[in-house]
Order: structure tokens, then sequence, then C-alpha cells
């Protein structure tokens, strides 16, 4: 029964809450080991069974409570997480009701856990900088060093913000300044 909490303990962690037990749909009692109902991003309806239940009674409480959310017109999507596994024969029949997540372990570790129901936990995206390396631009200013980061370094890193185009424009005005040209043009006529 322990590992039926470790994956409680997962789900809940990922904004899952754990219904009593025995599970009631439309005054119908459903014996599961545990159940959970999504309550953020996920709306799933997650039933927890072991090894230990029948394949046929498994069947028969999942067909069950399928037809149960079907006269209560739910839209929870059902996900069976089955601890110690379930033969391809019985899952087949299980697919037809619930999108079933095995755990080949009957006392998985919570890695394990992760892993089966991953479908179920929110996406955790690596920081940018590990991704990415760290912001370019800051990388150039601390190169320069406070004491060297002049008016006009400062321009072109901004300007790279804007992309290409910018960096462009600020080096043709930083070159034309040096040159003591100016962006006016003349009178043409004289």
């Amino acid at each position: 029964m322990t590992s039926v909490y470790n994956v409680l303990a997962v789900l809940e962690r990922a904004g899952f809450e754990r219904l009593p037990k025995p599970l009631t749909i439309v005054g119908t009692e459903f014996d599961f080991e545990a159940a959970a109902r999504g309550t953020k991003s996920s709306h799933d309806l997650v039933l927890i069974a072991t090894d230990q239940v029948p394949p046929r009674r498994l069947q028969r409480l999942v067909a069950g409570l399928a037809r149960s959310l079907d006269l209560a017109e739910s839209r929870r999507p059902v996900s069976l997480v089955v601890l110690g596994g379930v033969a391809a024969r019985d899952r087949l029949e299980l697919e037809r009701y619930a999108r079933i997540l095995p755990i080949s372990s009957a006392t998985p570790d919570v890695s394990e856990i992760e892993e089966a129901v991953a479908v179920l936990l929110p996406l955790s995206l690596p920081n940018a900088d590990l991704m990415h390396g760290s912001d370019p631009l800051n990388d150039v200013m601390g190169a320069l060093g406070p004491s060297k980061a002049s008016s006009e370094h400062i321009a072109l890193i901004q300007a790279a913000q804007d992309g290409p185009e910018a960096v462009r424009e600020a080096l043709r005005r930083y070159a034309n300044a040096g040159a003591g040209w100016t962006d006016k043009k003349g009178d043409e006529n004289a």
C-alpha cells in the first residue's frame, strides 16, 4: 500500500487532489486502491490499482466507471496507474476505457513513478541560461568592464537588442561621426 501512497504523493505535488475511498460516481461506488483528480492544468481522473486486483475485476471496475462518467456527462479523461504491470491482453481491454500507465515494479521508487505518470505532470522547462548560455549582451558588457564601456559601446549594445539592421545603422552613424560627416544632406541646388 506504500507504493499507492507514493503515487498519490507524486500526483499531489503536481496539483492533483486525492479523492475519498471508495470513489463514488453518480451514486455508484468503485473500490480502486486510490483515485485523484486534476485541479489545475490537468483535468484527468487518475485511478490507481495494483496487480493484486484480478484482471477481470479491474476491467469490470474501469468499464463500469466509464459508463458512470458517461451518465454524469463528464469530460474528464481517465488514466489508470497499474502498479506491478499489466498483461498485454488485459491492457488492450482496459485501453478501451482509460489511458493505461503501467509501472512494472510493485514497489517503485519515486523516479519510476514520475516516469510512468510523466504525461500527467506539468513540464519543467530548463533555465534559459542552461539552454542557450547566458545573455550575450551581458557577456559583452562584462568583458568590457564598467570603466571601458563608453557611450558608443553602450549605443552599439543597445542597438544589438533590436537586431542586425539596428547595429549596422549604429555603426554607420559611429563611423560617419568619426570621419566628421553628418547625416544632413546638403542643398543639391546650390
